[in-house]
Order: structure tokens, then C-alpha cells, then sequence
């Protein structure tokens, strides 16, 4: 296993693995619902859309989109080109940001839509989490720093340096 999401009421779970699959869990049941067969190499990040559906993002570069019970993807989303290493859910539910180890982060509108692209690390994105208002993102990344992201207007991000790479950062989420 590569990646572990689990749903706000603790009744399901989504994993991602390097064997290039996902599964769908159910924990009151204790047993696998689905196995989610897309990406071309291991699936690094899940997460859970709160509507249903669930994201996995891969070594591939790409992110699938899937609804509960369907063998195929709702939506592929491309642009990455290199693995994506992190997923997060904005607050609002409106909005998906990825990690990459391309040295982006990008903000895909779940709606539909062109991504934006946020730049400026130079090495590795391992990743990324929203604020809790969801007026904010953080980046962390190989490069050693942390980068914290306005996403409204077109302000620069505050970069601080850390004194070794980082791989993770954690979302923080009202229970």
C-alpha cells in the first residue's frame, strides 16, 4: 500500500498501491467493494470527493476521477509530466490540488476546466495541503522549502526555508 484516504464517517477508505491498483474498502464490513484498475505504474495518492467519488493520482503523472461502482474513470486528468506524489481536497469541495515531482502544483477545478499551474520550486513536490478557509495552499517539497500559496490575486508565495527536503504536509480538517 502506497496511500490511505478514509471517508469523514469512518465507513469507507480508499487505497492506492504499487501494483497500480486502488481499492474501495468498506470498514463496517471489512472487505474490499472495489478494485479500480487504471494507472500505468503505482498509485501514490487517493482521496476521497465527499460526494461519492473518489481521485487517485500516479506515477503515471495522471489523475482518475472515479464514481462508486463504475469499472472506468469519470475523468482523466493530464498535464503532470512526472509522477504526482500528494492529493488535497480544497475546503469547499470545489477544487483538487496535486503534487509533482515535475516541480509544479496544480489546481484542478472539479468542475472542468484548464488547471492552474503554480511554479517555483525547483526540485521534487512530495506535497500539499489547504488551509482550512481555503484561501490558502502549502507546498512542500525536495528543494527544502515550504512555499504557502495565496490563491486569490496574483501574489507571490512566502517561501521558508527548511533545513532538509520535506516529503509530506499534513490537511488539517474540522471533525
Amino acid at each position: 500500500m502506497r496511500a490511505l484516504a478514509i471517508s469523514t464517517d469512518g465507513q469507507s477508505a480508499i487505497s492506492g498501491s504499487f501494483d497500480s491498483t486502488a481499492i474501495r474498502w468498506s470498514l463496517t464490513r471489512n472487505a474490499a467493494e472495489q478494485v479500480l484498475r487504471f494507472h500505468a505504474d503505482a498509485v501514490n495518492a487517493v482521496t476521497i470527493l465527499g460526494d461519492g467519488r473518489v481521485a487517485t493520482a500516479g506515477a503515471d503523472g495522471r489523475i482518475a476521477i472515479w464514481t462508486s461502482g463504475k469499472a472506468e474513470p469519470d475523468a482523466v486528468l493530464e498535464g503532470h509530466t512526472a509522477p504526482i506524489a500528494a492529493l488535497a481536497l480544497s475546503p469547499d469541495v470545489t477544487t483538487l490540488a496535486s503534487a509533482s515531482w515535475d516541480h509544479t502544483v496544480r489546481l484542478w477545478p472539479l468542475a472542468g476546466g484548464a488547471p492552474r499551474v503554480l511554479d517555483g520550486h525547483t526540485q521534487n513536490v512530495n506535497g500539499v495541503a489547504f488551509a482550512p478557509d481555503g484561501h490558502t495552499l502549502v507546498s512542500v517539497s525536495y528543494d527544502q522549502s515550504v512555499r504557502i500559496w495565496p490563491l486569490s490575486g496574483p501574489s507571490a508565495p512566502t517561501v521558508v526555508a527548511m533545513p532538509s527536503p520535506l516529503n509530506a504536509v499534513a490537511n488539517w480538517q474540522r471533525w
